[in-house]
């Protein structure tokens, strides 16, 4: 029951526009990795939005179409290190995003995090 708990945790996506609830078509969504992700080498945690913090139960938020601003945690498991990003991103209405961390050499940790279009 506690692993079924702490796989939702984290699952759940914010509003990040004002207004009432718009359709996936108008919206984009851009989705982290859950903050309880086991086992995972390497992970990018989507902390906040246009200034907006997610809380810990949020791993993806929902946005109008345009630029935004994000701010990312890029955790490596096998050193404990993070790295934080700030990232300036385009996003279009009806798309899905995923936040990619990049590696570099077991002393570098986590390079970069970039945002990939999901198809």
């Amino acid at each position: 029951m506690v692993a079924a708990l702490l796989g939702l945790a984290g699952c759940m996506t914010q509003q990040a526009y004002d207004g009432p609830k718009l359709a996936r078509d108008e919206v984009a969504h851009i989705s982290g990795d859950l903050r309880f992700t086991a086992g995972a080498p390497v992970s990018a945690l989507l902390r906040q939005v246009d200034g907006r913090a997610l809380s810990v139960s949020q791993s993806g938020v929902d946005v109008d179409p345009g630029s935004h601003q994000l701010l990312v945690d890029c955790i490596v498991r096998e050193t404990g290190s993070t790295s934080r990003f700030s990232l300036d991103v385009d996003v279009s209405a009806g798309r899905r995003y995923r936040l990619v961390p990049e590696t570099g050499s077991a002393r570098e940790g986590c390079v970069a995090v970039h945002l990939e279009a999901q198809d």
